[in-house]
């Protein structure tokens, strides 16, 4: 394994169709946690253009993430999944800025993520939004029940 370090050169690109195998065993390791909800390879392949994903030289794809339209004005962040060997290495602020370049193309105007890791996400200016009908919504699905956003 390469070591890991912050001066490690992480790239952060659209994902293919090619990527489906990699991006589903990344997200297969936060799924029995319960941290992550599981996509298939067909999922991934068929939404390919939603996700990006990060590499390290030598080390192939160290992560993902997935851009998910709740609106016309609001997409969601889902999906961040950063490699276990790679995590405190800056792959997640990375995936994290190129979710928000996405969405900022895509012209969004709010990114949310929900998540009981407040503190991840107050890093990267997401703010606490009380969002009763999500709140509800995600209740019934996620033992997650914290809704961070961020004005584009």
């Amino acid at each position: 394994m390469a070591e890991k370090t912050s001066n490690a050169a992480v790239t952060v690109r659209a994902a293919t169709p090619r990527d489906s195998i990699a991006v589903r065993a990344l997200i297969d390791l936060f799924v029995a946690s319960g941290t992550l909800l599981p996509r298939s390879e067909e999922f991934i392949a068929t939404y390919a253009h939603n996700f990006v994903v990060a590499e390290v030289a030598g080390e192939g794809i160290v992560g993902c993430a997935y851009l998910d339209e709740y609106s016309p004005s609001i997409a969601e962040l889902r999906s961040l999944a950063v490699s276990p060997d790679w995590q405190g290495a800056g792959v997640g602020r990375a995936l994290v800025e190129g979710i928000e370049r996405l969405a900022r193309t895509r012209e969004y105007t709010t990114l949310f993520a929900v998540s009981n890791d407040e503190a991840y996400f107050k890093r990267y200016g997401f703010v606490r939004r009380e969002i009763p009908e999500l709140d509800r919504e995600r209740s019934e699905v996620s033992r997650y029940k914290g809704v961070y956003a961020k004005e584009l």
